[in-house]
């Protein structure tokens, strides 16, 4: 839906472009664009399979619900209330930690590799589309030019005829 710059509400504007955003994110499989089609249709299993891992990683469901785990398992060796498996200074858990950093470096830097693939022919994208308006911008000078001459003739011959009427001679009738 577009928003007209008339509409100085902010909430008027909120109403027509929340509705759109909530379409756009239900159809996550909507990527009609060239590059987005490359990006996703052809990508490899391992590819989506990054993809995912990398974006609920990266998100703050992930951070508090990690958080979260890593405090209960603090409280519950700190206190002690069920025999402690990972003595102080939590070893188990500084294992945990290094486990999961070894694989997720590898993850984000593969996803990285992607987003900057994706860049990358996003960029080779509009560099094609903006030679292509180039040469349909030099196509419509040349018409211009053309049209231009024709009406620079026209008036030249208009000025011929304005002359010849001032002079009294009478031109050939056409047709």
């Amino acid at each position: 839906m577009p928003v007209r710059a008339s509409d100085t509400s902010a909430e008027a504007s909120a109403q027509r472009v929340q509705p759109a955003l909530r379409q756009r994110k239900a159809n996550v499989d909507d990527h009609k664009h060239p590059v987005n089609v490359v990006h996703h249709d052809e990508a490899t299993f391992g590819e989506m399979l990054a993809d995912r891992i990398a974006a609920g990683i990266g998100s703050w469901v992930f951070l508090i619900v990690q958080t979260c785990a890593v405090l209960v398992w603090v409280l519950i060796n700190v206190i002690g209330m069920i025999k402690r498996w990972d003595p102080f200074p939590f070893i188990l858990l500084n294992l945990l930690f290094s486990v999961q950093a070894a694989y997720t470096g590898p993850v984000l830097l593969l996803a990285g590799n992607r987003q900057s693939q994706k860049d990358r022919l996003t960029l080779e994208h509009a560099a094609f589309e903006a030679e292509k308006a180039d040469d349909q911008n030099v196509q419509i000078l040349l018409a211009i030019e053309k049209n231009t001459e024709m009406t620079l003739r026209i008036l030249k011959q208009c000025e011929q005829l304005v002359e010849n009427v001032a002079e009294g001679k009478t031109t050939p009738k056409s047709g």
